[in-house]
């Protein structure tokens, strides 16, 4: 990766993250109250509220998916891994929609999760160039984030969820494809049934079923739209078996078919584009 540099990062992208590798700072959103992330901690803004990381003296931001900022100021240095990434608006789960402008995720949260901890740390190497699949990191980053997240308790004073949640939403973000039901996603919660539904649409908003169902199909689309994955073999890449109900699913998600979804994909040199 390039030097680091030092900026106030102002951003107006679709999520952001930022991964604190030293020392401490202070982000100020737009809308809510500031947060202070500490080393090992990580703050995700789910739909990109404008934001200023400080203390930094003003710089210009730029587009890059990746970026490493060393922030100057009183105290000890302090560094940081800021992400951003997009996601098709269409298919963006109910989590997006429930989430506060900005999520504190603390130390022990981030380094339980191993595949965001991993890509994180990845991307923070030390001497690593930045390159074309920055982006997709940047988007698994977000993904692997957006569970954790919406297992925080909200707000401050309320009630902590279960914390077998936490663990329902990071099955149904990595393993979506697993023939989930209610009761197995309960069992993996370690919870009656009828607990978990209650506990789950108390914290998320929505039912399990529909969760995994938007999981399912934004998997989908990506597909569709970035490889040359047969379409036959994309039901049952995302965890359907019956075609006819993948085919409803999606066309209920997107208002077209998965072949007009794929065929209307932007394409440069023939080839799919990734839509983030």
């Amino acid at each position: 990766m390039n030097p680091v540099d030092t900026v106030t990062a102002t951003v107006a992208a679709r999520a952001v993250l930022h991964y604190v590798l030293d020392g401490g700072c202070r982000i100020a959103v737009t809308g809510a109250a500031p947060l202070e992330p500490v080393r090992g901690e990580l703050v995700l803004l789910p739909t990109a509220a404008r934001h200023r990381v400080v203390p930094a003296p003003g710089g210009p931001p730029d587009a890059s998916a990746v970026r490493l900022l060393a922030l100057d100021g009183p105290g000890p240095p302090t560094r940081l891994l800021s992400v951003r990434t997009g996601y098709d608006r269409r298919a963006a789960t109910p989590l997006v929609a429930g989430l506060p402008r900005a999520v504190l995720l603390g130390r022990d949260r981030v380094e339980g999760a191993p595949l965001l901890h991993g890509t994180l740390r990845l991307l923070a190497a030390p001497g690593r160039r930045t390159g074309p699949g920055d982006r997709l990191l940047a988007l698994r980053v977000f993904e692997a984030a957006l569970p954790l997240a919406a297992a925080v308790p909200r707000p401050p004073d309320g009630p902590r969820p279960h914390p077998g949640i936490g663990r329902a939403l990071s099955a149904i973000e990595s393993r979506y494809a697993e023939p989930w039901t209610v009761v197995t996603l309960a069992r993996e919660a370690g919870m009656s049934r009828s607990a978990f539904t209650a506990a789950f649409r108390e914290a998320v908003g929505t039912s399990p079923a529909r969760l995994l169902t938007a999981r399912r199909i934004r998997e989908a689309a990506r597909l569709l739209a970035e490889t040359g994955l047969p379409q036959s073999a994309v039901p049952a890449r995302v965890g359907y078996r019956s075609r006819v109900g993948f085919h409803l699913a999606f066309r209920t998600a997107y208002g077209t078919t998965p072949g007009e979804y794929r065929a209307a994909a932007p394409r440069r040199g023939g080839r799919p584009v990734r839509r983030i």
